[in-house]
């Protein structure tokens, strides 16, 4: 049950003309910021809170979101307020805290929580007593007691609510097992309406249980079982909680050019220029006033609530003249994620379910980009409205979904939307929470067998998502082509997500788990194999998806056993083939490429076609290994020349006389980085 009214309380007129601008669209809202234009502590904003709030019954659920303080130890986010740090799914922390009050117990009365932390605990669990004020609380040791409010009672068994008998602040125990204070505190409209007559000052988790036990109201304690705080307090967990490589990157329009650890980038303008941080430094840049820029670098263990940092800059008087306008234009959320191809020397089929799960597969690719480019590129951005708008650049199309069931018709394979709406269906996008722009590229042919679709698909999760976790991406990868019933396997994105050339691995069984081994080839190797290796577009275009299901049905049908010894046989190529890369054996490598192009045409006849095998036969005195990218049938050709002058003769071979209008060479290298997110 959602609250009737979010109070989001700011510590002056300056910090809450900020979180109003932040909030501009959200119904339910109001920003009460405390009088005088100073800080008037928890209880004083909460009194000050229930004195403005009107027009509310006393069957009415309110929300009081305590977001006052300046984030001195979080510089970077200080202009925004620690209750707007972005989290993962690119939503605000308030989100996450809102989000987690609502599963609170749905009865009438005011709820008080701290912006900046969120509980992480069984809500379901918590009881409120029926009058009067309930706090909630968890058992834990000594160390957490010394950091939190403590309540006493005279014994519990479960969650429903007891006296409280006594509420210590920090008390410096050494051992035991204490009620800690979760900061979530519950009260009846009848002590809201007492609490009118109360002075506007004071700490509610201080002197209001001082109050409570001098009889002010009855006062309660739910306590739950067990419970974690994410609470970000400082530049260093702020980078280890929501940071990702060593560093975070928050709405930087300059180019970064070099960043050499435990780096925070954060709100920075394309006007200064390249960022160049060297390990531990810290930017972020403050709008002042209409056309001025404050660019702040500091050391990530800078603490500026203790250290004098905050008086030298004088980050106090700056905040009340920070220009919110252009923070929030600078601010517009926009995510952009590349990707490379992937080129598969050998195992591919091993990793399509059933085949996997039944089977466990192996396969050798790598990650390449072509031209010089990475081909796959995504960029997810808000909007001011609640739809989403969906832009294919390469396609030239573009579509605007205004409703829940238009995301959710995403079955139709030949729908250009229904990728992006199964990447939205997939990592559960709630339409109606945010507007989003999502535009998609995918620069090379259709039909290419480089794993475009897969590698688009996880490009989309990630930039939807704002992250990158390899496990993660890679089987809500799996279950959106299982959305769109394309089928697949894991081979194409995990081969995209990750650099380089590597082995993919998996067990048989159900959940598949897939282990990536990175292949380490010497120089002599990859230089051999850059001047060898030639990548060809044939001009034929194929849908995989039919290769597909006549490989199934063969697997399914399995004459003779048949089907199953090509798939071993595949497996256990592509366990040779990452052996010769690594030793540094180009001509086992090559062999190993041709028995799985064997292979292949050997478990489904629609691998090749007359034409392919007419470009196959013109260079066949020059080369040492051929395939067809994928499930074959078209698309790519990697071709492994027999020497540097037999790669030049075959280029030459096929520019005099292409195949088709279509067909031209790529140049492409093996890709050091894999997906990359920004």
């Amino acid at each position: 049950m959602h609250f009737d009214l979010v109070v989001i309380t700011a510590a002056n007129k300056a910090q809450a003309a900020g979180y109003k601008a932040q909030l501009e669209s959200r119904k339910g809202y109001v920003v009460i910021p405390d009088p005088g234009d100073k800080r008037a502590g928890s209880l004083g904003a909460t009194v000050n809170a229930l004195k403005r709030i009107k027009n509310l019954d006393d069957k009415a659920r309110v929300l009081i979101c305590h977001s006052g303080g300046d984030a001195k130890r979080t510089p970077a986010y200080a202009a925004l307020g620690k209750v707007f740090v972005p989290m993962p799914d690119a939503r605000p922390l308030l989100d996450h805290v809102v989000e987690a009050m609502e599963t609170l117990p749905a009865v009438p009365g005011v709820t008080i929580c701290c912006g900046d932390v969120i509980p992480r605990l069984d809500y379901s669990k918590v009881k409120f007593a029926s009058t009067g004020v309930t706090g909630v609380a968890y058992p834990d040791g000594p160390w957490q007691a010394q950091r939190h409010g403590v309540y006493i009672v005279d014994g519990y068994k479960d969650s429903t609510p007891r006296p409280v008998k006594g509420f210590l602040q920090k008390p410096q125990v050494k051992s035991g097992r204490h009620l800690i204070d979760t900061g979530i505190m519950h009260f009846d409209w009848a002590v809201a309406k007492k609490m009118l007559s109360l002075p506007i000052e004071g700490d509610i988790y201080e002197e209001f249980p001082k109050m409570l036990l001098d009889g002010f109201a009855p006062f309660s304690v739910s306590v739950v079982p067990e419970c974690e705080f994410f609470h970000v307090g400082s530049s260093r967990e702020l980078l280890t909680l929501l940071g990702s490589g060593g560093r975070l990157v928050d709405s930087c329009k300059a180019p970064i050019k070099k960043l050499e650890g435990d780096n925070l980038v954060v709100n920075v303008p394309l006007s200064y220029g390249p960022v160049v941080l060297k390990k531990g430094e810290c930017l972020t840049s403050l709008p002042i006033g209409k056309d001025d820029w404050y660019h702040l670098k500091y050391n990530i263990d800078d603490n500026f609530k203790s250290d004098g940092l905050w008086q030298k800059h004088d980050l106090g008087e700056k905040m009340k003249i920070i220009d919110h306008r252009r923070l929030s234009k600078l601010r517009r959320r926009e995510i952009k994620v590349t990707a490379p191809v992937r080129i598969d020397f050998s195992g591919g089929w091993s990793d399509t379910p059933p085949i996997c799960n039944k089977e466990g597969g192996a396969v050798l690719a790598a990650a390449v980009t072509l031209d010089g480019k990475r081909p796959i590129e995504v960029t997810v951005r808000e909007r001011k409205d609640k739809y989403i708008k969906i832009v294919s650049k390469d396609l030239g199309k573009r579509r605007l979904l205004k409703s829940a069931s238009e995301i959710a018709d995403h079955h139709d394979p030949h729908d250009w939307c229904a990728l992006v709406k199964s990447a939205l269906t997939v990592t559960d996008f709630k339409f109606g929470s945010k507007g989003l722009d999502i535009i998609i590229s995918a620069d090379l042919p259709k039909g290419s067998g480089m794993g475009t679709s897969s590698i688009l698909g996880a490009a989309t999760i990630a930039a939807i998502l704002g992250r990158v976790d390899v496990d993660e991406v890679g089987s809500l990868t799996l279950k959106l082509e299982q959305e769109m019933r394309t089928g697949g396997g894991w081979e194409d994105q995990f081969a995209g997500l990750t650099a380089g050339m590597k082995l993919m691995t998996t067990k048989k069984g159900e959940e598949q788990r897939v282990q990536i081994s990175r292949v380490l080839c010497g120089k002599k190797f990859y230089d051999a194999l850059r001047s060898r290796s030639l990548l060809y577009f044939t001009g034929q275009k194929r849908m995989a998806r039919n290769v597909l299901r006549r490989v199934l049905s063969f697997y399914e049908e399995n004459p003779h056993n048949f089907a199953n010894i090509l798939i071993n046989a595949m497996k256990k190529g592509a366990q040779e083939a990452a052996k010769a890369a690594a030793d540094g054996d180009i001509d086992s490598f090559a062999e190993c490429v041709n028995n799985y192009w064997r292979d292949k045409k050997l478990l489904d006849a629609g691998s090749t076609n007359d034409r392919v095998e007419e470009i196959i036969s013109r260079i066949k005195p020059f080369t040492s290994a051929v395939t067809l990218a994928g499930a074959g049938g078209g698309g790519f050709m990697y071709i492994l020349a027999k020497s540097t002058s037999a790669a030049k003769n075959i280029r030459e071979t096929l520019e005099k006389n292409p195949p088709s209008k279509y067909s031209r060479f790529y140049a492409f290298d093996i890709d050091d980085e894999g997906l990359r997110i920004e």
